[in-house]
């Protein structure tokens, strides 16, 4: 699964183009200055698909995405989402946001994981679905004129994590869940949330969460870096982080612009994001990733039943038959599980 050629050279030009118009010629760094002349209404368009919605408060745009049942990242939703990124991105007599906060409507839910149908079967539209969103991180990273904060208060997996992870900062609520659980069903993640968790958590830390697909509370992904912070309750989230972003947009956009770019340097490389999308392709296109993909869009049949919610763990149990509280209530490793001849397993992973 390789970046469409057209897309990959319009990525290229869209990031070489914003960095360009924000380089001054005597300094050599981003000193952009946003138009304020003839100003003209600045909302973003409504969404196409209707799956995110805008409030705006002075230089703050409140971004809620509600795609039920989960928040799935289906092909409407992160279209929506790519439209809106692309909005953001800065141009002449053009005013835009200097801080964006993406919240849900869906209780329980921030943003789930990539929607499995599209790689359970090849289709253009969901290698579009895949490129764009790609595109989406990329853009977040890209766009240094606009401070991108993620408010989580619900479960946080796979496709949706990466894009969590690309965020300048992320708040949790007492509902927060994240996890990257690729690795448990045999694959690597795509979208590239993947390699910015090292310079987040570190590279121990990042391997223990990766390797053990492990699933992290608001409160431990606060010790590991991965939120700024953690709240009690949601009405304190909230009014922490409104109070925050309205903070930040009070200052300067040049400041923030010059700011954002300056710490540029701890984010993965292009040609790093580029080789994961590399390595995922034949292993998602792989019969035994192709399995693994089809047990779980059984189990799972990607609504808010049981095995959804606890998805990261409910993969392990699927696959490898086993329950983590299990192995550990006696003495037993997950190593050893897998390695056990009478395991029940639904799926038997081979290298």
């Amino acid at each position: 699964m390789q970046l469409n050629p057209v897309l990959a050279s319009l990525m290229t030009l869209s990031l070489f183009s914003t960095a360009l118009c924000h380089r001054s010629a005597g300094h050599g760094h981003v000193t952009h200055q946003i138009a304020t002349l003839h100003k003209r209404d600045n909302s973003p368009p409504p969404s196409r698909n209707g799956k995110l919605s805008f409030t705006q408060r002075a230089n703050v745009t409140r971004v809620t995405i509600n795609n039920p049942p989960i928040n799935l990242l289906t092909v409407e939703l992160i279209s929506d989402l790519r439209d809106f990124l692309l909005w953001t991105q800065p141009g002449p007599f053009k005013t835009t946001p200097k801080v964006v906060i993406f919240c849900s409507a869906i209780p329980g839910f921030f943003i789930s994981h990539f929607d499995l149908t599209n790689l359970a079967k090849s289709t253009p539209q969901g290698q579009t679905a895949l490129n764009q969103l790609v595109e989406c991180g990329r853009l977040l990273q890209s766009i240094t004129s606009t401070a991108f904060i993620a408010e989580v208060n619900g479960r946080t997996f796979g496709g949706g994590q990466e894009l969590n992870a690309q965020m300048d900062m992320r708040f949790a609520g007492p509902d927060a869940l994240v996890s990257q659980y690729e690795n448990s069903a045999g694959f690597v993640a795509q979208a590239g949330g993947q390699l910015f968790l090292g310079p987040i958590m570190g590279k121990a830390r990042a391997l223990e969460y990766l390797l053990a697909a492990k699933q992290l509370d608001a409160r431990r992904g606060t010790e590991l870096g991965l939120f700024n912070n953690n709240y009690g309750d949601a009405r304190t989230l909230r009014r922490e982080v409104d109070a925050l972003a309205a903070r930040i947009g009070l200052f300067s956009q040049s400041a923030l612009n010059d700011t954002k770019f300056s710490l540029g340097f701890l984010k993965p490389t292009t040609e790093q994001l580029d080789q994961q999308i590399t390595t995922f392709a034949p292993i998602g296109a792989s019969p035994e990733s192709q399995g693994v993909i089809r047990q779980i869009l059984q189990d799972s049949n990607e609504t808010a039943n049981e095995y959804e919610l606890n998805i990261p763990n409910s993969v392990v149990q699927s696959l490898y038959g086993q329950e983590l509280s299990t192995m550990a209530d006696r003495g037993q490793s997950v190593l050893e599980a897998v390695d056990d001849p009478n395991r029940k397993s639904k799926w038997e992973y081979k290298e």
